[in-house]
């Protein structure tokens, strides 16, 4: 396999669509004349601009969590939900239409589907958090809370290193990291 294609495989589902719907987004916003060109004639513009609108703030807002290391359980589904959609309208306008019967619409039902199916498997990675106080995460690495995010912890709560719960006494130091200390009121 292609280093460069094996290394997209490897990648988080959620900065592969981000990148993708972005430029969907923006391609027929920037380009219209070529999308045109592609797809047939476009009866309605205003809904081509708002389907690539849409499509661009939802792969905005993917990036971004990706980069900030916050892809919650809630952004997946956003993902996979997406994707479905796309998927549905794709293959229901190649089958319908014989006027705008381009590969275009089938090739993009692909990359749908591949998206759908990689973002699901990642959310089934994720743990089942109940109440986010009492159970114990197993890698926080796995399911995206990452180096630079900690959407996983509650304000005032630490985790230790493997991911359980820290239990603190009262007025006590030694569990405490350096950054996290205690504050005292009085």
């Amino acid at each position: 396999m292609n280093r460069r294609l094996g290394s997209l495989f490897r990648r988080d589902p959620a900065e592969v669509q981000g990148a993708y719907f972005l430029l969907k987004g923006l391609w027929p916003l920037l380009q219209p004349e070529r999308v045109t060109r592609r797809i047939g004639p476009v009866r309605e513009g205003w809904l081509m601009k708002t389907v690539c609108g849409l499509a661009g703030t939802v792969g905005a807002t993917l990036l971004t969590a990706h980069r900030n290391g916050r892809v919650t359980p809630e952004l997946r589904n956003l993902g996979m939900g997406s994707a479905f959609a796309l998927l549905v309208v794709d293959v229901s306008t190649y089958a319908t239409n014989r006027a705008r019967r381009a590969p275009l619409f089938l090739g993009d039902a692909a990359i749908q589907a591949a998206l759908l199916v990689a973002q699901w498997r990642a959310w089934r990675r994720m743990p089942v958090v109940i109440d986010a106080r009492t159970t114990p995460l197993s890698d926080p690495s796995r399911y995206g809370a990452g180096e630079h995010g900690r959407w996983n912890i509650l304000p005032g709560e630490t985790r230790d290193a493997a991911g359980r719960r820290d239990i603190v006494a009262e007025g006590s130091m030694a569990s405490f990291p350096a950054s996290d200390p205690p504050s005292y009121m009085g």
